[in-house]
């Protein structure tokens, strides 16, 4: 090897390099991700702080999480979880599903259904109705990456606002 082609070897071995860690990022060395949030009631009827600032856990509530595929755009991933005792989910998703490679921040997050009849109608704050992507970890540690969605929202029927409604 001539002392001319010594630089480009190196330039060649550094942009591969470059090249494995930037894939190894992408999922910080891990094979899943887990998205976590929570499911909560908002009582319309109570005074503005208890409103805002004391919504109720809905144990057994559903939500969906649907991932798209980020060469083809097709969606090849849907999960569920349901809520626990404190409103809490936790869905864990691959980050490659038969050869599709999965971002987080190509998943959307979302109500799928309420653990409450009474506190069961749909509110879109947080984009619990519309879904949330996933943009960035919230925990980071060796065997977890984890993104947070929400908190999501029901609240009871008369609390419900309809799209159309004029103020």
């Amino acid at each position: 090897m001539t002392s001319s082609m010594r630089p480009v070897l190196a330039l060649v071995v550094a942009v591969a390099a470059a090249a494995t860690c930037a894939k190894a990022w992408d999922n910080f060395g891990e094979s899943k991700f887990t998205v976590t949030g929570t499911v909560l009631c908002q009582d319309c009827t109570k005074n503005w702080n208890a409103y805002a600032y004391n919504a109720k856990p809905i144990a057994g509530s559903t939500v969906g999480i649907a991932c798209l595929d980020k060469n083809t755009r097709r969606t090849v991933y849907y999960g569920t979880d349901k809520t626990d005792d404190k409103g809490v989910f936790n869905i864990e998703v691959p980050y490659a599903v038969n050869g599709a490679a999965l971002d987080p921040s190509e998943c959307l997050v979302r109500l799928a259904s309420s653990g409450d009849q009474g506190c069961a109608a749909f509110t879109d704050f947080n984009g619990g109705r519309t879904g949330e992507r996933p943009s960035r970890p919230s925990q980071l540690y060796p065997g977890r990456v984890a993104y947070t969605a929400g908190p999501f929202y029901f609240t009871l029927p008369q609390c419900d606002v309809k799209d159309d409604a004029c103020y």
